[in-house]
């Protein structure tokens, strides 16, 4: 439940950036005057759903798990992104972005295998 509810939290970015790509840039200026129409392009507004969706589902995972294990799943998030900037947006890999990866991921391992254990 926390990983699919993480995939769609970065699938709703992802959603979002293309959207946004279609729309085209907004200043701080005049974003809201373009805010019914920036929400209303369809990759933003799935996004908006995906978004949605793992809001509920994350509400499931924090009632059974606790915050300070759950939470930092949630990074999980970034690695994903950056999957979907190489794979779909032509964006790159470089090494800071691989490192952080790694460092998430072996974050994440340790966190799932003792994450759970007794206080010090």
């Amino acid at each position: 439940m926390a990983l699919f509810s993480i995939f769609l939290g970065a699938t709703g970015q992802f959603l979002f950036r293309v959207g946004m790509l279609q729309y085209g840039r907004v200043t701080a200026q005049n974003i809201w005057r373009q805010l019914f129409s920036i929400i209303f392009t369809p990759a933003i507004f799935v996004g908006f759903m995906c978004f949605g969706m793992s809001s509920i589902l994350w509400l499931v995972v924090i009632s059974k798990w606790e915050l300070s294990y759950a939470y930092p799943m949630v990074a999980l998030g970034y690695v994903i992104a950056i999957f979907y900037g190489a794979a779909f947006l032509d964006e790159g890999i470089n090494l800071p972005k691989l490192l952080g990866c790694i460092l998430i991921l072996t974050g994440i391992s340790i966190l799932g295998l003792f994450g759970h254990a007794k206080n010090f």
